[in-house]
């Protein structure tokens, strides 16, 4: 069962964050204690220079009292200068460690997780619900600390002064603290409702933009304006309710701190009338309820907002325990020295009502062009996320020339089987950057023979900066064809014994596919390669072949006689290149 977080257990969890900066921290924190102290000891100077001037004509006592409330107001001025410093300096490097451990645990994450999380989910957790984390230490705490203590520092002192006027204070608090209970829970509901509204919809964005082309083509912009509000509509209903809700307890808050108000001025002023206290004291209990009413008003709407914080920093939390690669058992060398591969008993389901892969088996020669053919969904691609480590078999076993795969290390799993997929990353940068992934290391010479062997290097010489030259979208744009290109260069950079194409040219016209597959010969010479296809093209240029239905291997041969004998290989084709 995950772990539900309460204000003691987000300090403790955010604890390994603040170690690291508790020298800024208790400076920051002691810098607003100061600050605290200062607001409070001014009125009671204040008080006192007014009665040593109005009742005992007391010049000298008057001087040396402002004297002191002006070096006060410059040691203020210079408090909020280390205290902003110190926040900016939090706010930056604490935050940023906390962002670097999400994104360090977002590249491990658990593909099978990946799978089940909305992509804005996501990036809310790395740029909003982090943010958090610092209110959380400078407001949440900080501030609500030093509130407290201004509180009880004001009770003790106005019980000093009269008890009435203690006991009129102390009406306020336990209407507060039940106020804020009440409605806590409420609002730290609403939060968790806003977060879930809010990452559904960034990642609805992000599938408009990608989108968009195919939006306009079919004319669906007021189906999508329509979905657009729809999502707007939610997130304001939700955002309305923990809005009125907060405005609903501070109000009857207020309201109960203006009844006392008013009791605790005409106590006050009959005293003054009476000579009971002097101007300077009422003074001080005017400035001093004043100072009480907005801590008491501060520590409510810092409860409050609190639980709708912790709610957010629950997300952060959740996300980094999340499970990752780091739980993959296999610690093993994997050594290739043939490329024979054998999929035994391999089982797989994304839930319990969609089986994937159901007791299948395959073996696949060393050396040999092996192709993958069946409808979308029936297992392709999960079978070659299988074989480098995104997805385990949940029964089974993928044996590598004798070596099962769940014993070896994924590092060794991914240095030796390479994957070439239909979208390529392309970051902005040089060609040369971008072929440079599949191998840091590479010097010019091997750099410039993976880019003839890919077919890349007659490209890059009608260029001015050559393999210099910048692409992505700060960059020059490429064709399909010049990504695929770079892809195999990169590949053929990293030198993996085990290569699998999955859908690599379906974005390829036919003149583009086969100049491809001329520049995989090359590549997959002394390799065994697995070629995941839609394409009746790319399956032939394989020399064996394995229909995937039902989770299992329907009809396994060679292309050239499933072309002529099999009647499912011809329908499964008819079908899918008639779309």
């Amino acid at each position: 069962m995950d772990k539900k977080l309460n204000y003691f257990t987000v300090i403790k969890f955010l604890s390994k964050y603040t170690s690291k900066y508790k020298r800024n921290f208790i400076m920051f924190y002691f810098g607003w204690f100061f600050d605290m102290a200062l607001s409070l000891i001014m009125p009671i100077l204040f008080g006192i220079m007014i009665d040593e001037i109005v009742y005992y004509q007391n010049l000298n006592t008057f001087i040396k009292i402002s004297i002191m409330i002006l070096i006060m107001s410059v040691f203020s001025c210079a408090l909020y200068f280390l205290i902003y410093a110190q926040h900016h300096f939090l706010k930056s490097r604490y935050l940023f460690d906390i962002k670097k451990d999400i994104f360090r645990h977002l590249q491990k994450c658990d593909a099978q997780f990946m799978t089940d999380t909305s992509a804005g989910d996501i990036i809310a957790t790395v740029q909003s619900y982090s943010s958090e984390c610092m209110l959380f230490m400078s407001r949440s705490i900080t501030h609500f600390i030093n509130a407290i203590l201004s509180i009880v520092a004001i009770v003790v002192y106005l019980f000093v002064i009269s008890w009435q006027i203690g006991l009129f204070i102390l009406l306020a608090a336990p209407i507060s603290v039940i106020i804020n209970a009440k409605f806590g829970k409420k609002i730290r509901d609403y939060g968790e409702k806003q977060r879930e509204y809010y990452s559904g919809y960034i990642s609805w964005v992000f599938e408009i933009l990608s989108a968009l082309r195919d939006i306009r083509m079919l004319g669906a912009q007021q189906e999508t304006n329509k979905k657009f509000k729809e999502n707007h509509n939610k997130m304001f209903a939700v955002n309305i309710k923990s809005s009125v809700s907060s405005i609903t307890a501070n109000n009857i808050i207020s309201f109960t701190h203006l009844f006392v108000q008013l009791a605790i001025f005409a106590f006050v002023g009959y005293s003054a009338i009476t000579g009971n206290i002097t101007i300077g004291l009422l003074t001080i209990i005017v400035a001093f309820y004043s100072i009480l009413t907005s801590k008491i008003n501060l520590t409510s709407l810092s409860y409050l907002e609190t639980q709708s914080r912790i709610s957010q920093i629950q997300r952060v939390y959740d996300f980094l325990q999340s499970p990752t690669e780091d739980d993959w058992k296999g610690k093993r060398e994997l050594i290739i020295t043939e490329g024979n591969i054998s999929f035994e008993n391999i089982s797989f389901t994304y839930n319990k009502s969609n089986i994937v892969l159901n007791e299948f088996n395959l073996n696949i020669s060393a050396g040999e062009r092996f192709a993958l053919v069946g409808k979308s969904g029936c297992g392709k691609t999960t079978l070659a996320y299988m074989l480098i480590g995104f997805y385990r078999p949940q029964q089974g076993e993928i044996i590598i020339d004798g070596q099962r795969l769940s014993d070896c290390s994924l590092k060794s799993i991914r240095q030796n089987i390479g994957l070439i997929a239909q979208d390529v990353l392309i970051f902005d940068g040089t060609i040369k950057e971008n072929i440079l992934l599949g191998n840091q290391t590479a010097n010019e010479e091997e750099i410039e023979f993976a880019c003839k062997q890919s077919g890349l290097w007659e490209y890059i010489e009608t260029l001015p900066s050559g393999i210099n030259t910048v692409i992505g979208s700060q960059g020059i744009g490429i064709s399909g064809g010049q990504k695929q290109r770079i892809a195999i260069a990169r590949i053929y950079l990293k030198n993996p014994k085990i290569i699998i194409f999955d859908e690599a040219t379906s974005s390829l016209d036919s003149e583009n596919e086969e100049a491809i597959h001329e520049a995989w010969k090359s590549v997959l010479i002394g390799r065994t390669s697995i070629v995941i296809a839609h394409r009746q093209s790319s399956v032939m240029f394989c020399k064996r072949a394995a229909i995937l239905e039902n989770g299992k291997i329907c009809e396994v041969g060679t292309p050239a006689a499933m072309v002529s004998e099999s009647h499912s290989f011809k329908t499964l084709f008819a079908v899918m290149e008639a779309h």
